[in-house]
């Protein structure tokens, strides 16, 4: 079939040299689609952070190659399309991308798009795609336009089953769709599909889909059925060992990890193959693991839980001093308010007084600075008990969180305890296992009978007893590196764990602290302020002399 016509050439000037993204692309693009009139004149003034743009457009650049995006970490929103992109690249760092448009390119294969788990919306329509694949990652499809490609057999677009999202698909314009029967497919092989090239589906429309390939869509079904029972399985156990993580034991609840060691040793691999007792050897082996883990993992996960239980009982301590605290605020805040209320109207007398002429203001005046200097009395009284409160707070979670730390270390201790008894009898049953493992492989070296159909490598290991016993330790050393290795991890986690834990609310509090005593200067600050204010507004009809009087002594 003769490949169509590429509508690029039409769309895109053919004078125009090609494109390259960088930073003035980038911001010419997000200010030519940015804000308009007077909103576009102020956000061009303030300059445009590529970190913070969330929608870009790069529309008719004639754009090459895809790069220089990895600066705009806050996109959702990605426009590509009528350009002369040739490969999907260099997306990997823009996670947050909801929407994806790379339409009108010339794009042979989908691929790079693992790492966009968030997208919602990817448009592909007009290139030269002929396969769908590598999508599985973006778990979270809804809208998927695939129209206007190279795809050959409407079969393929099978594939869109595994979306359990998905709800829109735009599949016209490829040589397929010349097929009667392609649409028929589609609407009824893709189920969980409202709308085909925006286009609602009937149900009838699918049952005659269902009629026309009924052994096809079974067989489908089948292969959807044990998909999803892999995929629920898998979901399942991604849960436990993110909760196992919760207690630093992931993968250590079962027999996986001592599987993973031995896959990992190419040696102690090979030496497997020799099958019969040293199977047998395995297998006591593998139960011994299981076993010694099994307690491990039981006593982790009830540490954790009496973590989680010492974290709430100091979070409610904290809460209920920092609540206490504030009533006492409170309360003082009021006190004060009461008495500043009685100074306000004993002023207010005073300016009476003058203002009707009833007394001089040399008359007035030592009233007015003693009520000045009772008013500055009683803020300074607030300003030493809002501190004292503060103070008594502090050094409450100070004592709190000494005991805090001292709680969680404690368990961290005894959890690090039972972690290495439980490495350490890993490690005897690994010497156990390689003294087992040398006694039944000493008995066949140089037995060629007996070693039968062994692999070529295996064989030529077995003829030689030095060589053997140097694979043997090899592969020994390298368990030993592999349980120190998950036992270090285990410590390194439970110690950083507490200590981020610790240090976080000590500096939590710290900050907390410091917030507070600004609060209450800034508090005391703005009353006194208010009150001169007061004053000052009070004198108003006052000569100056009155006016300079009052301020000087307030």
């Amino acid at each position: 079939m003769s490949e169509k016509n590429p509508l690029n050439s039409l769309i895109i000037h053919p004078d125009i040299e090609p494109g390259v993204i960088d930073n003035a692309m980038l911001t010419r693009c997000i200010l030519e689609y940015g804000p308009i009139e007077e909103a576009g004149r102020l956000f061009a003034e303030e300059g445009v952070h590529l970190d913070e743009a969330k929608i870009v457009r790069l529309e008719f650049q004639n754009i090459l190659r895809i790069d220089h995006l990895w600066m705009l970490t806050s996109l959702t929103k990605l426009t590509l399309s009528h350009n002369l992109i040739e490969k999907i690249e260099n997306l990997e760092l823009l996670t947050g991308l909801n929407e994806l448009d790379l339409s009108f390119n010339k794009i042979e294969k989908i691929e790079n798009l693992e790492a966009l788990t968030n997208i919602e919306v990817l448009t592909l329509f007009h290139n030269k795609i002929r396969k769908l694949e590598n999508l599985e990652t973006l778990t979270k499809l809804l809208v998927f336009s695939i129209g206007d490609n190279l795809i050959e057999d409407y079969k393929e677009m099978a594939y869109m089953r595994r979306f359990r999202f998905l709800r829109s698909v735009s599949f016209k314009g490829n040589p397929c769709c010349d097929d009667p029967m392609a649409y028929q497919f589609l609407k009824s092989a893709l189920v969980k599909v409202t709308y085909l090239d925006y286009k609602i589906i009937t149900e009838e429309e699918r049952e005659d889909g269902r009629a026309l390939f009924r052994g096809l869509l079974r067989k489908l079904d089948e292969a959807d059925e044990k998909a999803e029972k892999e995929r629920i399985a898998k979901e399942d156990y991604d849960a436990r060992v993110e909760f196992y993580a919760l207690s630093f034991v992931e993968y250590l609840s079962g027999p996986e990890l001592m599987e993973a060691m031995f896959e990992k040793d190419a040696d102690g691999s090979l030496l497997l193959k020799i099958g019969g007792e040293l199977l047998n050897y395995y297998e006591e082996y593998k139960e011994q693991y299981v076993e010694t883990m099994a307690g491990l993992v039981t006593y982790a996960q009830q540490a954790y839980n009496e973590r989680q239980n010492e974290i709430k009982l100091f979070k409610d301590l904290v809460d209920n001093a920092l609540a206490d605290s504030v009533n006492k605020s409170k309360e003082a805040v009021k006190q004060f308010e009461d008495k500043k209320a009685q100074f306000l109207n004993q002023m207010n007398e005073l300016i009476g007084k003058f203002t009707a002429k009833q007394a001089t203001l040399e008359q007035l005046e030592p009233n007015i600075v003693d009520l000045g200097e009772s008013f500055n009395d009683a803020l300074f009284e607030l300003w030493k008990n809002l501190m004292t409160i503060e103070m008594h707070l502090y050094e409450q979670c100070e004592e709190s969180r000494t005991q805090f730390s001292v709680n969680l270390t404690e368990k961290i201790t005894k959890l690090l305890e039972v972690s290495r008894g439980a490495f350490g009898a890993w490690r005897e049953s690994e010497v156990v296992w390689s003294s087992k493992q040398t006694d039944a492989l000493t008995k066949l070296v140089g037995n060629k009978v007996m070693l039968g159909d062994a692999p070529a490598d295996l064989f030529e290991v077995m003829m030689d007893r030095d060589t053997l016993m140097n694979l043997i330790a090899q592969s020994s050393d390298n368990h030993m590196r592999f349980i120190d290795a998950r036992e270090d991890l285990l410590t390194t986690r439970a110690n950083n764990w507490r200590e981020q834990l610790v240090s976080g609310t000590n500096d939590n509090e710290i900050k907390r602290n410091r917030d507070r005593i600004l609060e209450i200067n800034f508090f005391i600050d703005n009353q006194r302020e208010a009150w001169t204010d007061m004053q000052m507004s009070m004198t108003e009809a006052v000569d100056p002399e009155a006016v300079a009087l009052l301020g000087d002594d307030f």
